[in-house]
């Protein structure tokens, strides 16, 4: 299995876009493509919220998932995957109340889709360095307000 990519605030402060711009050109334009957010839950679960229970459950568990997302990782792109997590979810959740029957597979694939997102704690950890990141590099690199006490007086 390849080594995951780095994500481009760590190859900003380690130097190596500056190194050769070249290489992480694609990437960049990628990046400022997925601006827009996770917008609100598929439309159909809205409309038929007050008469189906299922889709009154998945805009609970869609509502779930995007109010955990703390650090404003999801964007427009996550928006099938979080759709996906939902009706996972939605199947452990009846099979355990007793309807229907969830694998194991399901919970894998639940974990792995979390994961995705950042939001297991072993990711979450990950992603926060990497939004924090950024907001280091853009401090200056000495006196005042480099972080620590020069921010805190001013």
């Amino acid at each position: 299995m390849p080594r995951p990519r780095k994500p481009l605030a760590v190859l900003e402060i380690s130097g190596a876009i500056r190194k050769d711009p070249q290489r992480y050109r694609a990437r960049k334009a990628a990046a400022k493509l997925v601006t827009a957010g996770i917008g609100d839950p598929p439309a159909e679960w809205i409309a038929e919220a007050d008469k189906n229970g299922r889709c009154k459950a998945l805009l609970g568990i869609w509502n779930e998932i995007v109010a955990q997302d703390v650090l404003g990782v999801l964007n427009i792109s996550h928006r099938v995957l979080v759709e996906t997590t939902c009706h996972l979810i939605y199947k452990i959740r009846r099979a355990s109340a007793g309807y229907g029957k969830a694998t194991s597979g399901d919970f894998a694939r639940v974990t792995a889709n979390l994961a995705t997102m950042g939001m297991t704690p072993i990711d979450s950890s990950k992603v926060a360095e990497a939004v924090r990141m950024p907001e280091q590099s853009s401090r200056s690199s000495g006196g005042r307000g480099a972080g620590g006490w020069g921010d805190l007086i001013g």
